[in-house]
């Protein structure tokens, strides 16, 4: 009778253990994307202005932005946070470029628990 109650004892403590390991893991992150901004010299630019659109018809016609339109600091970066897992289209611009003709599309969907890192360039 004394091992049958070590042995229910010994149970409950491992799954009160369980239970506590379970509450200490990390937590999923929803997908970052950071987006790094450079002119035909291979500059970053600073002070541009990036939006995510869902769609290439909304990166199109410019509307609809996933998030707020958000501007690069003085090494070209701006971060996207809080995103889903897909793929994003991409619009940069500045006063005197954007990337109309070049980059406008991830590659891949992004990813949960990771930060994807991305070059645009403007002309």
């Amino acid at each position: 009778m004394k091992k049958l109650q070590q042995g229910i004892r010994f149970l409950f403590c491992i799954s009160i253990l369980t239970g506590l390991l379970a509450a200490c893991e990390k937590p999923d992150n929803l997908p970052q994307l950071e987006i790094r901004i450079l002119d035909i010299n291979e500059q970053p630019v600073a002070g541009a202005f990036s939006a995510l659109f869902e769609t290439y018809e909304d990166w199109l016609a410019r509307e609809d932005p996933v998030q707020v339109w958000r501007r690069s600091d003085s090494g070209g970066k701006i971060l996207f946070t809080d995103l889903e897992e897909k793929i994003y289209f991409i619009y940069v611009r500045n006063s005197e470029a954007d990337n109309s003709l070049d980059e406008i599309s991830l590659a891949e969907p992004l990813k949960i628990n990771y930060k994807t890192e991305v070059t645009i360039h403007i002309r």
